[in-house]
């Protein structure tokens, strides 16, 4: 059973749409798609609303209430949707404030205070404060795309609570619209402020007269039920008046989760960011000896005491968002592992306070292993994994997937190890396998059971768990929530955990602020049954999917679609690659998780019959550049480019393949007609005014777009006509891939490779196995890809079973052959036998290097160099081994530019235009510009170094056109004239 929509006639609705887009400046979408992508966050719930707003300021989100509030429609407050326990989603009107109201508005470094828009995101808001060495403290593993706004609905905390408190003890004010409209600004107020604002015959004066009634009325039982433990966010925060004045509205605000009214702007405190900090990673063979050693480490007086267990750690170490970091400071196979930080008055203060610990451990035996991490980019390494926790314990191929519903209770420590302990022994008498991780220090550990929601039975396992865990809970003493809130998922419990006595106070509460009930109602009280709402759920079905990639590792096209959980890690900014086309508009369309959304409502039939084929599933993948970021900083690894191509490939199925589809994805096709003595004549006439027009009418392709030039010399030609090399006829043998573009646009790019090969002491055989397939993948002619793709890989096969490397030189060709024909073909042996052998030619000349037999002997007309990575590049080889290579180098300085995609993506630089630059100009364009004089700038993909060319006026390099051995092995043979 799911929320039912508030009853608004068509006619009624009709008028409400024509209202909100006449009387508000942002958008308004009544789209089911847009609507279904705002129906669920992090949690496993889902409700449709009727309609999703993005005010563009203070004044609009007002008048959105406003009229929301006139047509009797629920209000749900939305941020960065990152909610494990359903906050966000309702069936009345969505309003985001992520895309507009996203402002630091005042800040008063002196007295530590700023004004932020609740749509700030927590990370970017600290980027702006670091210059004055303060941060915003509270810390959840979301940071980098939780909101400010949603941090206090939530009264989020994160890893360092157990210095800087909950959100609610780092927000000073509140300014709040309530849903007739009224706009309060809430802030401390001693007795005689809170007399003369209770006088008022005012809205404002209703709400300071009846709230203090109810705190008299129900103080000695808020006295008494409410927990004592420092983490508890379950209820509203009445526990916070039950003292003396000043009393501050705004900690009422705090966690009331969206259902007293909606924040506007919160002026927050600021910490001053520590002087040096240190950890220890104290490795157990026992997750319960673990949890028994959190008291005595307390006494140590950590910043933070984090819990990783096993599985966690195992996955972290095959997944490619976060293998090398694990890497770098797991021992052995630990069965949990507790991360200690220290903050110090110095590096070396910090170090030792790390160091005394780790001694006092080994001494006493707690634990078997003890690192130390005091550089900032080693420590970092370790909370990067941490913070991709939560997204790492429901990476599991199948349906059965770690589920949140009795992950935030907080016990006090001294009973952590015993209550760990009982629950891990119910969930194996209910064969329900659990992950841990979370604030060890503070007694709230993130324990999910493994459950497959699709079925009856394992829905009725989580009301049992569910059940049993919140008897234990009441015994220890502890707080149902200490971090996620209520939701839809234990807002069902507040009446037995806090009696009737302070439930009838909430209740009293929410009617003084909120007379209507339109704010974010089955929230805190009145809430629906935890079962329901479920985004699976026994009713959930899947229609039968067409697709052409078999999803080997996830076991289906449905299982590869639904292995997105909602945790929103695509949505952050200004850092790594995912999602390009996000970071530009702030869409939630243009996200990984609302594309996995959209094809997960459209495969399940809620979208409608034939919806995976329909234009609105089109558009919502249209933007996906197919940059395969998600494939590594997604933590559970959702690859929507290959989905996206899959999905192309049945529209086609259905409505035909485009024209321009066509011509693009079978450019290598036609290339070999275009390269060679009919190259100039070719590159004139696709530069031409008309040529551009027909291409823009009949393929897209925009006119302002330079295009990619012919060479009149091939590089297979040059390589024929060379002949053979004089070589010691025992020197190794490698085969290089000459790609399409290589081979008939930039030859000059081959002919350094193979120098680069030979004076490396390797015989180099060119391939000429045919085309990679990459453009038809991405245009999603996958039945072509999947013929022709197959005759490439046997052609190859024929020296990977002679055991010769496959080198590679275009990114975008090594993805292909290394991890999407082989999926794509019916040969899954085949596949796998050639991807082992593919290599980049960095990772193939830096794993020759440390193996020992190459001794590096490289020159570099650059003193420096700056290295853009391909994305396909950073997500499946990564740019490790090309700064090691260069660092061979003497008297080279290699610099990775902290950039995501530059924008092209193949063919989409070209139908997108400005979209393509404005995605370049996040990070990449302005490094490139403000280079030194004589640097070069070096990129391995073919589209990105024209697009940097186009955008800059900069000619970027390939890595093996920036170095070269002392001399050459030989001389070029003329080119043909």
């Amino acid at each position: 059973m799911t929320a039912t929509a508030p009853s608004t006639s068509n006619g009624n609705l009709q008028a409400l749409q024509q209202q909100w887009r006449s009387r508000l400046r942002g958008e308004v979408s009544f789209d089911p798609v847009t609507r279904g992508l705002h129906a669920t966050d992090a949690s496993h719930y889902q409700v449709m609303p009727r309609c999703v707003v993005w005010p563009m300021d203070e004044q609009d989100a007002v008048e959105a209430v406003r009229l929301a509030s006139r047509h009797g429609l629920p209000i749900t407050p939305r941020g960065g949707a990152t909610s494990l326990s359903g906050q966000t989603t309702w069936n009345g009107a969505v309003i985001d404030c992520s895309r507009h109201m996203d402002q630091l508005l005042e800040l008063n470094a002196q007295e530590r205070w700023a004004r932020v828009g609740p749509g700030m995101i927590r990370d970017q808001l600290n980027k702006l404060l670091a210059p004055h060495r303060l941060h915003f403290a509270p810390d959840p593993a979301t940071g980098d795309r939780a909101t400010v706004g949603g941090m206090i609905g939530n009264n989020s905390s994160g890893t360092h609570s157990i210095l800087y408190g909950k959100t609610v003890d780092n927000v000073l004010e509140t300014k709040v619209a309530l849903s007739d409209g009224t706009v309060l600004n809430l802030g401390p107020a001693d007795q005689n402020q809170w007399r003369h604002l209770s006088q008022q015959e005012t809205r404002e004066g209703e709400i300071y007269r009846g709230f203090e009634q109810i705190i008299a009325q129900h103080r000695d039982q808020i006295l008494a039920r409410y927990p004592k433990v420092m983490r508890r966010v379950s209820g509203y925060n009445l526990d916070a008046f039950t003292g003396p004045k000043p009393w501050n509205l705004a900690n009422l605000i705090v966690g009331s989760e969206g259902t007293l009214g909606l924040l506007l702007e919160a002026k927050v405190k600021l910490e001053p960011l520590p002087a040096a900090t240190a950890v220890c990673v104290a490795h157990f063979a026992d997750v319960i000896e673990s949890l028994r050693a959190v008291p005595q480490i307390l006494e140590h007086r950590p910043a933070a005491v984090e819990l990783l267990d096993g599985p966690i750690l195992s996955e972290a170490l095959r997944n490619r968002a976060c293998a090398a970091l694990a890497a770098s400071f797991v021992q052995g196979t630990p069965a949990a592992v507790l991360v200690v930080e220290f903050f110090g008055e110095s590096p070396q203060d910090a170090a030792d306070r790390a160091a005394k610990l780790a001694r006092e451990l080994e001494s006493q035996r707690i634990g078997y292993a003890w690192p130390i991490r005091t550089e900032p980019a080693d420590q970092a390494k370790v909370w990067t994994v941490r913070k991709l926790s939560l997204g790492l314990a429901s990476n599991v191929p199948g349906p059965r997937k770690r589920q949140a519903f009795i992950e935030d209770a907080c016990v006090p420590v001294e009973s952590l190890a015993d209550y760990i302990d009982q629950i891990l022994q119910l969930c194996r008498q209910e064969d329900a396998p659990v992950t841990l991780y979370g604030h060890a220090s503070v007694g709230v550990i993130h324990i999910e059971p493994m459950l497959d929601l699709h079925h009856r039975s394992e829905v009725e396992k989580m009301m049992r768990i569910s059940r049993r865990v919140f008897e234990l809970v009441k015994h220890y003493g502890g707080s149902w929530s200490g971090e996620h809130g209520d939701g839809l998922v234990r807002g069902p419990f507040l009446r037995e955990f806090f009696g009737d006595s302070v439930y009838e106070a909430f209740r009293q509460v929410k009617q003084l602020f909120d007379p209507q009930g339109l704010m974010n109602p089955g929230k805190i009280i009145d809430c629906p049954p935890m079962d329901q709402n479920l985004r699976y759920g026994p009713d959930y079905r899947i229609t039968e999917v067409p697709a052409s990639f078999h999803y080997r590792d996830q076991g289906g096209f449905a299982r590869a679609v639904e292995q997105c959980n909602g945790v929103g890690a695509c949505r952050k900014l200004g850092a790594g690659t995912m999602c390009p086309s996000y970071m530009a508009t702030k869409d939630e369309e243009h996200v990984t998780r609302g594309r996995a959304n959209a094809l997960r409502l459209a495969m399940s039939g809620q979208l409608g019959p034939d919806a995976l084929q329909s234009d609105r599933i089109h558009e919502v993948l249209e933007l996906c550049l197919e940059c395969k970021a998600c494939k590594a900083e997604c933590p559970n690894a959702v690859d929507m480019a290959r989905l996206k191509s899959d999905v192309l490939q049945m529209r086609y199925d259905r409505h035909g393949t485009p024209l321009g589809a066509r011509l693009l994805g079978n450019l290598p096709q036609v290339a070999p007609l275009l390269a060679g003595p009919m190259a100039p004549l070719v590159n004139w006439v696709q530069n031409s005014g008309p040529f551009r027009w027909a291409m823009h009418k009949l393929a897209g392709i925009d006119r302002r777009r330079p295009m990619p030039a012919f060479a009149r010399q091939t590089l297979r030609r040059w390589f024929d006509r060379r002949g053979p090399q004089r070589s010691n006829p025992d020197a190794p043998r490698v085969v290089l891939f000459n790609d399409t573009f290589t081979n008939f646009m930039e030859p000059g790019v081959g002919r350094a490779a193979v120098r680069l090969l030979e004076a490396c002491g390797y015989q180099v055989i060119l391939a000429n196995a045919g085309c990679c397939q990459r453009t038809r993948i991405s245009k999603g002619l996958l039945h072509l890809a999947r013929r022709d793709g197959e005759q490439t890989l046997r052609r190859l096969d024929e020296y990977v079973r002679e055991g010769l490397p496959i080198v590679v030189l275009e990114p975008s060709c090594a993805s292909a052959l290394a991890d999407d024909l082989p999926d794509l073909i019916g040969d899954e042996a085949l596949g796998k036998r050639v991807a082992a052998q593919v290599r980049m030619i960095d990772v193939f000349l830096a794993q020759q290097i440390a193996a020992g037999r190459l001794t590096p002997r490289f020159t570099s007309p650059f003193k420096r160099v700056l290295v853009h990575g391909h994305c396909h590049q950073k997500a499946l080889f990564g740019t490790d081994a090309m700064k090691q290579v260069f660092e061979q180098t003497p008297g080279l300085d290699v610099q990775l530019i902290d950039a995501g995609c530059c924008g092209m993506a193949g063919s989409f630089g070209y139908e997108h235009y400005d979209l393509s630059l404005k995605i370049g100009e996040d990070r990449l364009f302005p490094a490139v510009r403000s280079r030194q004089e004589g640097d070069g700038i070096v990129a391995c993909g073919f589209s990105c170094r024209h697009q940097v060319r186009d955008a800059c006026g900069v000619q970027a390099r390939h890595f093996v056109e920036v170095i070269a051995p002392p001399e050459e092995s030989a001389e070029d043979p003329p080119e043909d004239r």
